[in-house]
């Protein structure tokens, strides 16, 4: 049969390196994922472990319950004594996928929305190494190297975190096309900006943004493409995704504004220990088990980071034999990250955070590891595509051995440390046989590369090259013990109690600071036991499952008074019986002679009540008075010295409150006075809450240091709290503006010019 030359060199292709084009790749990494978790793909079983189970699925359940009342859900009644959501960013409100958890089976669809990001991180992976290689078999590896990398897998228990890795590579990929390319290139790198803006991950699109930013800087300097349209495209990108993202960026900052986070009251934690860059060799290197899962010593945030021995001594090579400057430059950023993830333990951390402000946001230093999942893999990729390396390889094999020797001699030296520093047991046994499989690893993808490099023939070449990228993903996947999927049922609503659930708008429940802490440290040994005993005792967010209020709650971002109130204070000391009435406090945990249960209360106020006598205080002395045994919540409220003049109350009367409505966003009630007094709400104050009396807006106070409080007038009237998140409302019509001009971007089309 003849062919056509267009055909020859289609075979001759194929038969070569680039045979796995997108189409193959897609294919192989779906198959991948699914063989990783086919009992969440199937609905099965699903996630629950640690903040999946805590923070992710209860936050997931609040926003689609929202949704399906037809509500956006600006405030949360129900945590922390109220406080803001789609502020909060990761709670994903505005992030456009998450209409797939929002109109499918949750306990299903949330797990599968985790792993399809997963997948189409790997996917954007390919793409961005592909452009920067020109090869498709190392745009495979880098693929992945980046999909199933230690961040990766362990971020499954995040979706914020997961959507937010999944677009990192689309992201550089797109803005560097964009800078070169310009026209509608600029816009797709806005949409996928912007998407990854609002899937509110807020480290990885800084980290993303700190990488894509400094790659157009290096095109700008190197001149190459005309720099005054780098700078222009590279402008409008940055515009365009500010501008779709605007609705959740502003209320977003808003918030930080006003959070503990902005007042100083948190610091760094959690550091990458002294010994972390062994992890990358021997992923379970000092580390300790919980629930057959596996931590570092010193941080909690990530389980492994783990990118593949392979990936890291290919990144090394590409360090080494390659000499452009993306490479060099993409190296260096990777390497400042790992100084950076020390923390305070390098005084380049310290030098930094006090230099750039940004960095003091990023709570966990060790979160910096999040540009090495992306930039090893890519370097790794650089490797594999130097035409070079292959003949370097055979030129000089006792080189080439020598670095797979000395590799394979540092994995097995630090497994022999493990063994001699740690006590014997099971954990010792677990991390020393999980290092020696690395080892084994390794060494297996460096024969079936080298068998790639040297077999005749196309078809035993792509079963070299597929069975290296199958070698790599079971190192990858196997590279610690995965934590235990469950039952989805688990996550039922309504589950029984053994108290009756305080309803929002009519009391709270309060966990003592003793029984939330024990949880932070011990777990049962069962997963869905361990979970259940967390739901039973709401802790985290787990109340948001049955709808009950409660006075704290699990956020990465805190009202500062609120925080300080309760966190500082109530960590120190047993809160007293007056300040619980206020707060509307139905039930508290406590611990008792057999574990901890749950103790009713019967003295608690409404959330709403009226004609308080105002005391005018600081906020020391306010927050002496509530502490103290002698608080009369029913007769007395504290507010700030500067709303004296405003004031015309000046002593307690009897106020009739009748018709109290509470939604979500709003609290209504008529009320009867026979002088002017005031309203005090059990109510975390935020200033987008606006007060109104016969529909005439007054001046809401903060009261009784961190609560709500307002003044009526004498005789009968409509009260109203309403809140108005006003920077949303204006960030809409900016994102709709950006909206509408990325889309006539996207399909305009000059006169005579033919479609594509």
């Amino acid at each position: 049969m003849l062919f056509s030359k267009n055909q020859a060199a289609r075979a001759e292709t194929e038969s070569g390196d680039d045979w796995f084009d997108a189409r193959r790749f897609a294919a192989l990494l779906a198959g991948l994922a699914l063989a990783s978790y086919p009992q969440v793909w199937l609905g099965l079983q699903t996630f629950v472990y640690r903040d999946f189970g805590i923070f992710s699925y209860p936050i997931a359940y609040h926003l689609r319950e929202s949704f399906w009342h037809g509500e956006l859900p600006l405030w949360n009644p129900l945590n922390s004594c109220g406080t803001p959501f789609l502020a909060q960013w990761n709670t994903q409100a505005l992030y456009p996928p998450a209409l797939f958890y929002l109109l499918l089976p949750l306990s299903w669809s949330l797990g599968v929305f985790c792993l399809l990001h997963l997948f189409w991180g790997g996917m954007g992976m390919f793409l961005l190494a592909e452009s920067w290689v020109q090869n498709r078999r190392a745009a495979a590896f880098a693929g992945i190297a980046f999909a199933f990398n230690g961040v990766m897998l362990n971020s499954l228990i995040w979706p914020a975190t997961v959507a937010g890795l999944g677009w990192m590579p689309w992201v550089v990929w797109l803005v560097e096309r964009a800078g070169r390319e310009g026209g509608r290139k600029i816009f797709l790198a806005a949409i996928a900006g912007a998407l990854q803006m609002l899937s509110g991950a807020a480290e990885v699109v800084m980290l993303t943004w700190a990488l894509a930013g400094t790659l157009t800087l290096v095109e700008f300097f190197r001149g190459e493409f005309p720099r005054k349209k780098i700078v222009l495209r590279a402008g409008l990108v940055v515009l365009l995704v500010s501008g779709l993202a605007a609705a959740q960026l502003l209320p977003f900052f808003e918030l930080l504004d006003a959070s503990r986070r902005q007042q100083g009251v948190s610091a760094a934690v959690w550091p990458m220990p002294p010994t972390g860059w062994a992890n990358y060799l021997v992923p379970l290197f000092h580390c300790h088990s919980s629930q057959g899962v596996f931590m570092q010593a010193g941080q909690s945030w990530i389980n492994s980071y783990y990118a593949g021995v392979a990936t890291l001594v290919l990144a090394v090579i590409a360090i080494w034999r390659t000499g452009r400057v993306r490479v060099w430059l993409l190296a260096g950023l990777v390497g400042l990250c790992l100084v950076l993830a020390l923390g305070a333990a390098t005084p380049a951390y310290g030098w930094l955070s006090r230099h750039v402000s940004a960095i003091e946001l990023m709570r966990f230093p060790v979160k910096f590891l999040i540009l090495p999942a992306l930039g090893l893999p890519l370097l790794a990729a650089c490797a594999l595509a130097e035409k070079s390396l292959g003949a370097v390889c055979k030129a000089n094999r006792i080189i080439f051995l020598a670095i797979c020797l000395a590799t394979v001699a540092l994995v097995l030296g630090l497994v022999g440390w493990q063994w001699r520093t740690e006590p014997p047991g099971d954990d010792r046994t677990i991390a020393v046989f999980n290092g020696l499989l690395r080892a084994v690893f390794f060494a297996a993808i460096v024969v079936v590369w080298v068998l790639a490099e040297k077999i005749a023939g196309w078809q035993p070449r792509r079963l070299c090259q597929l069975l290296l990228l199958l070698l790599l993903w079971l190192d990858l996947f196997w590279q610690m013990p995965q934590p235990q999927t469950v039952n989805r049922s688990i996550y039922q609503p309504g589950l029984p109690r053994p108290f009756a659930a305080a309803q929002p708008g009519a009391a709270r429940v309060l966990v003592q600071s003793g029984a939330r802490e024990s949880f932070y440290h011990v777990a049962l040994p069962n997963v869905a036991d361990d979970y259940l005993v967390r739901r039973f005792a709401l802790f985290g967010d787990c109340n948001l499952l049955d709808g009950i209020a409660k006075c704290d709650g699990f956020f990465p971002l805190y009202l500062s008074d609120h925080a300080a109130f309760f966190y500082n204070f109530f960590n120190d000391t047993a809160p007293v019986g007056p300040l619980l009435d206020f707060l509307g406090v139905a039930q508290t945990l406590k611990f008792q002679t057999n574990g901890f249960g749950w103790v009713p209360r019967t003295t608690f106020m409404p959330l709403l009540t009226g004609g308080q006598k105002p005391r005018f205080a600081d906020d020391l002395t306010a927050l002496h008075g509530l502490t103290n045994a002698d608080f009369q919540p029913r007769r007395e409220v504290y507010l700030p010295p500067e709303a004296k003049p405003f004031i015309t109350a000046t002593d307690a009367v009897a106020v009739t409150l009748s018709s109290v409505r509470q939604a979500d966003q709003q609290i209504e009630a008529d009320v009867v006075t026979p002088a002017p007094t005031l309203l005090v709400a059990a109510q975390t104050y935020y200033h987008p809450w606006r007060a109104y009396v016969n529909g005439s807006p007054v001046r809401l106070w903060r009261a009784n240091y961190a609560f709500q409080a307002f003044e009526v007038p004498a005789g009968s009237s409509h009260v109203k709290l309403v809140y108005e998140d006003r920077r949303f409302y204006f960030g809409a019509v900016i994102s709709l503006t950006a909206l509408a001009i990325c889309l006539a971007g996207l399909f305009w089309r000059p006169a005579g010019q033919p479609s594509k």
